[in-house]
């Protein structure tokens, strides 16, 4: 595959080179394979060995954060125009039993909509409305595991990474790292769980990044700019520190659903946003300024709210800080613009493998994340270049003529059997080990 070459460099390291493992791991998530984790792969790649690839992602001494950097680079490359491009997060969750796998806990998961036994991470993409990326990524750590050093040690989790951090937290450590790594973008999108945190919202904007940021209905904003007291003397007792609202101030304070259902019907119109498979998307669109203003704050920030309504009649909400430039039918396309990172989600678990790893330490996860995220560059970059021959190839037509380019193993009965038989002593190694630990007894006086 030429296109690993570019990324070689990354496999090799003190000594070690893992260029082979690296070439065959990859060929396996581009594979057909129902389940990619390391023995499935090893099973259907030609010439692989399984203790290597173990090897290679649990404990391997490869950077997987030089190869993202690469990776994000690319991705910028391949983007239309930074203007046009925006920096999408997300985050998602894994599905996991037992309490081993680094960072599992329950908690919300998304993908069940449901609180479930589960790993989560948060994901930054960059997207151009055709083109898409997953450029970067944070496991998030809970307090519970943060405060169990046994627990990190057994995960092998690095010291310096030992620490409960919000998820907006990660979220802003990658928006500065992307900026830092040189990457084009116009703005960050981010779904209501960011975009009703004021404090993320007002240190992108301090930053200087503009943002498109789902809210849920409850947020309150004002309607006009609030009037304000500057901080000073009080009649009595000690000077106010912050800014106050001032006793002759006008401006309403309401929830968007409240202004929605106060102004929607008559300041919306119908918009054309976005070309879909059944055609063109329309949606009864408005927008208009806003301020945002809480106790505390030195003073109040002006933003648009757009707000958008379904076929279905349901509502979505939307802050930005990006000027009105391109009027209502580019307001409603950059609001519908986080669908794509979704859509990246999708493809990388149903056809990339992104959730069917089986490691349970830190560096293992972030391997098999890197690597993911490697893959599904090559199948953006794949569609990129035959868009038009074939503008409707997605990354399972690539995955199935990958299936048949790249070499496969050719099982024999007899090697289909020792397979089988290879894979029961595994798991009866591994059946043998938890019921040892689960007793503290030797295995010989557990039966």
């Amino acid at each position: 595959m030429d296109f690993c070459r570019h990324y070689e460099h990354h496999f090799v390291q003190r000594g070690m080179n893992s260029v082979e493992h690296a070439r065959h791991y990859l060929s396996g998530l581009l594979g057909k394979q129902r389940r990619k984790n390391i023995e499935t792969i090893n099973n259907d790649v030609s010439s692989s060995d399984y203790q290597g690839m173990e090897q290679f992602i649990s404990s391997s001494p490869w950077c997987y954060r030089g190869l993202m950097k690469q990776v994000a680079r690319d991705a910028g490359r391949m983007m239309s125009c930074p203007k046009q491009t925006g920096l999408f997060i997300d985050e998602t969750s894994f599905l996991k039993k037992g309490k081993s796998s680094v960072g599992v806990q329950r908690q919300w998961s998304g993908r069940a909509g449901k609180i479930e036994n589960c790993q989560v991470a948060v994901f930054a993409s960059l997207g151009d409305g055709k083109r898409m990326a997953l450029t970067d990524f944070r496991l998030f750590l809970p307090e519970s595991w943060a405060e169990d050093p046994a627990r990190c040690d057994k995960a092998k989790v690095p010291e310096n990474e030992r620490r409960h951090r919000a998820k907006w937290e990660l979220a802003l450590e990658m928006i500065k790292e992307a900026r830092a790594n040189g990457l084009g973008f116009g703005w960050v999108g981010v779904d209501s769980l960011y975009g009703s945190n004021a404090r993320f919202l007002n240190e992108l904007e301090d930053l200087g990044e503009h943002f498109v940021a789902d809210i849920n209905k409850t947020t309150k904003v004002w309607t006009s700019e609030p009037q304000l007291e500057k901080p000073g003397p009080s009649t009595g007792g000690r000077p106010r520190k912050h800014a106050r609202l001032h006793p002759r101030n006008a401006a309403q304070y309401v929830s968007v659903e409240e202004l929605a259902r106060a102004e929607f019907e008559t300041g919306h119109r119908q918009v054309s946003y976005r070309q879909g498979t059944k055609g063109a998307l329309t949606t009864r669109f408005m927008s208009r300024d806003v301020w945002c203003w809480e106790r505390g704050w030195p003073r109040a920030r002006k933003r648009r709210l757009l707000i958008r309504q379904d076929a279905d009649g349901s509502f979505k909400w939307t802050l930005t800080s990006l000027p009105p430039e391109g009027g209502a039918r580019r307001d409603a396309w950059l609001q519908g613009q986080r669908f794509w990172i979704e859509h990246a989600f999708h493809e990388a678990k149903s056809q990339l493998g992104m959730a069917q790893y089986q490691v349970r330490v830190w560096k293992g996860w972030h391997h098999h994340m890197a690597l993911v995220c490697l893959a599904f560059l090559f199948t953006e970059k794949t569609r990129d270049l035959t868009r038009a021959e074939q503008p409707l190839l997605g990354a399972r037509d690539i995955t199935e003529l990958l299936d048949y380019y790249l070499p496969r193993k050719n099982r024999s009965e007899a090697e289909l059997l020792a397979q089988i038989q290879e894979r029961h002593r595994l798991r009866q190694l591994d059946i043998d080990r938890r019921a040892k630990h689960s007793t503290g007894l030797p295995k010989n006086l557990t039966k």
